[in-house]
């Protein structure tokens, strides 16, 4: 639930979004335009997948993280420094998949066609 009344900020994103590639898909728009314009439609596209699953995202792996470190709060700083102070092992097989799937969530969300 949201206590905002709509349109949400999904559906405003959307709604750029549909219009922005609407006018660069138009024989009408300039050609010089339409990279500028194709630029911001692919960050609002980022922004709309960061708004559609990041926070669950974001709670999965502060909960993992804090796992990870043994700590309640988790940052990516603290784990940061616990790999710079040699609390982990590089080797560490939990650290590892940690990293891989947090990098594999990242990239969906940045570009979801990579593989």
């Amino acid at each position: 639930m949201s206590i905002f009344d709509r349109p949400t900020s999904k559906e405003l994103l959307e709604a750029v979004i549909d219009f922005i590639d609407a006018e660069i898909k138009s024989d009408s728009y300039p050609a010089n335009k339409k990279f500028k314009f194709q630029i911001v439609l692919n960050v609002l596209n980022i922004v709309k997948r960061e708004v559609e699953t990041g926070e669950e995202i974001n709670e999965k792996f502060s909960e993992l993280g804090s796992n990870l470190i043994g700590e309640n709060e988790f940052t990516i700083e603290k784990l940061s420094q616990k790999i710079r102070d040699k609390e982990f092992d590089h080797e560490d097989k939990d650290l590892v998949d940690f990293l891989y799937n947090l990098t594999e969530e990242k990239i969906k969300i940045d570009n979801p066609k990579y593989k």
